[in-house]
């Protein structure tokens, strides 16, 4: 098949992709170029590819298409940035055997909580402070002239310690957890003090993180087993 070929097939079949989801009333969509030098580090590849996903927050569809790709292997949507090789969330693809050379429709499926391997609280992006030995989370003060948050604090020690005097001058302080510990005197100037939201589903959790930019989709081959095609997975349109 030459360029121009592909080039008509791999349109026509994200159309299809595009109206099939439409139909069951789509209300996100996220796309990627899949290219080897966005592997970390970056590799050489003749290959390229796209993968697109859509739809709501029960469930999303998705559709990767690739050029002249032999002995693939693998594929996997992952959490990360551009600039890191992260945690596998979804197995899009997993192969006993290489495939053959596929020009085209590599993978299509759905995406829904049960897909995700990772669990709820490995979907976020808190920050962790680590302390190796027994100590004192203290006097975390945030005293901004707009409203802002303290979000997310987490207290992870081996040992018993504390995390004392959080004061928020204006805002929001929000999951406050220790590990193992005390948490005393939390005060905010103005604003609110919440206890941890309910817990979200695992799809809605994945979905933030892709509207964030913190995930990304590798594809592996035999040749490169730790990845030979991939890209960031971006918002194409708005959620409302």
């Amino acid at each position: 098949m030459n360029n121009t070929s592909y080039l008509v097939a791999a349109i026509l079949g994200v159309l299809a992709f595009i109206l099939t989801v439409n139909v069951g009333f789509a209300q996100l969509s996220f796309r990627t170029d899949l290219v080897g030098e966005a592997e970390v580090p970056p590799i050489f590849s003749e290959s390229t590819g796209s993968a697109l996903i859509a739809g709501n927050d029960s469930s999303l569809k998705y559709q990767i298409n690739v050029t002249s790709l032999d002995k693939v292997t693998g594929v996997s949507l992952y959490k990360g940035d551009d600039s890191e090789n992260g945690q596998v969330l979804v197995s899009l693809l997993n192969s006993t055997e290489p495939s053959v050379l596929v020009e085209g429709k590599l993978v299509e499926g759905t995406i829904n909580s049960s897909s995700i391997l990772a669990p709820l609280a490995n979907l976020t992006t808190n920050v962790t402070l680590n302390l190796p030995a027994p100590g004192n989370i203290t006097n975390l003060t945030s005293a901004v002239p707009a409203p802002g948050n303290i979000t997310n604090l987490t207290s992870a020690v081996p040992a018993p310690g504390n995390m004392t005097n959080l004061t928020s001058g204006s805002g929001n302080m929000t999951n406050l957890t220790s590990g193992s510990g005390n948490m005393t005197n939390l005060t905010s100037g103005s604003g609110n003090m919440t206890s941890p939201a309910a817990p979200v589903s695992k799809l809605e959790a994945l979905i933030d993180l892709v509207n964030q930019n913190m995930t990304y989709i590798n594809i592996h081959t035999s040749q490169f087993p730790e990845g030979e095609l991939r890209g960031t997975l971006k918002p194409t349109n708005s959620t409302g």
